[in-house]
């Protein structure tokens, strides 16, 4: 197994289902339905799976908390990879803690929006911490993926140092 690609894979996913919350949520609040459920967070009419799923405010506002879910998931897991696999690479571990950290704040705050009945300044915060969330899931990803988690650092030198010192040494025995 390379822990690499897996680890790559799993934070890509992330960032991608974190970019679909906020759509979905921007969806939600688009459609007037962020309170289809009630303000009993997690739970809709019927429990956490809503009964009435064929009424579509609920249907959006549970394909919301659904994504969400799962977004969270996949943000857990590449903390735990990162705690397992990378605890010597501080830049993918504090990625990895921060965006974990931010989600975990992001989480609160939407139960704090469905149970103050959509304030537009909870609703907003909520917004730019759900974008937070998804920047620092792409930073990872992005940073990840230039230099994998692992690799060693080069030692002051480009990485093509070999290349710059192959060109010196022809334009030496050329001059």
């Amino acid at each position: 197994m390379n822990r690499r690609k897996v680890f790559l894979a799993v934070v890509i996913a992330a960032t991608l289902l974190a970019y679909l919350t906020i759509i979905v949520g921007g969806d939600l609040t688009a459609t007037d339905s962020g309170l289809a459920c009630g303000a009993n967070w997690p739970f809709c009419p019927g429990g956490i799976i809503p009964s009435n799923l064929n009424n579509p405010s609920v249907l959006r506002e549970f394909s919301h908390r659904v994504v969400a879910f799962a977004t969270s998931l996949l943000l857990l897991v590449t903390l735990v990879l990162a705690l397992l696999w990378y605890r010597r690479e501080p830049r993918i571990l504090y990625l990895s803690v921060g965006t974990m950290g931010l989600l975990v704040i992001q989480v609160v705050l939407g139960m704090a929006t469905v149970q103050s009945d959509l304030s537009p300044d909870i609703v907003t915060a909520h917004l730019a911490l759900g974008t937070a969330t998804f920047g620092a899931a792409l930073v990872l990803a992005v940073v990840t993926a230039m230099r994998p988690p692992g690799e060693p650092a080069s030692r002051g030198q480009p990485r093509n140092a070999s290349l710059h010192q192959e060109v010196d040494e022809q334009h030496r025995a050329e001059g």
